[in-house]
């Protein structure tokens, strides 16, 4: 490969869009993951938001049930991902972290109740 094509090849790596080299895994697996789970988390808030102040309770409950589904599949990534020591220790901080944020997602989100 010419020094011409590593420039042009190097040139459409930074054209691609963030959520393409996100996916791509050019961020690293902690970036990655925490990305996604923070895009889960502000679409659960938000909708979750709406369904609790019109009171639509039915839909806020799977709502909730998906979150937590997503971050079922967060954790299974992330353990399918995992190559280093101890994968049970990150697996358990990891999955704490998150339901203690997804408890404070769902805390503010109800907190539309008058």
């Amino acid at each position: 490969m010419t020094e011409v094509d590593q420039l042009t090849n190097n040139d459409e790596l930074d054209n691609r869009s963030f959520a393409q080299r996100l996916l791509a895994g050019e961020y690293g697996l902690a970036v990655t993951y925490w990305a996604l789970f923070f895009v889960g988390c502000a679409l659960y808030f938000i909708f979750g938001s709406r369904a609790v102040d019109a009171e639509q309770w039915i839909p806020y409950l799977f709502m909730v049930a998906a979150q937590l589904g997503y971050t079922g599949l967060l954790l299974v990534g992330i353990r399918t991902a995992y190559k280093g020591p101890q994968l049970w220790k990150v697996m358990s901080r990891t999955s704490s972290i998150f339901m203690i944020i997804n408890i404070l997602a769902g805390i503010c989100t109800l907190g539309f109740i008058y």
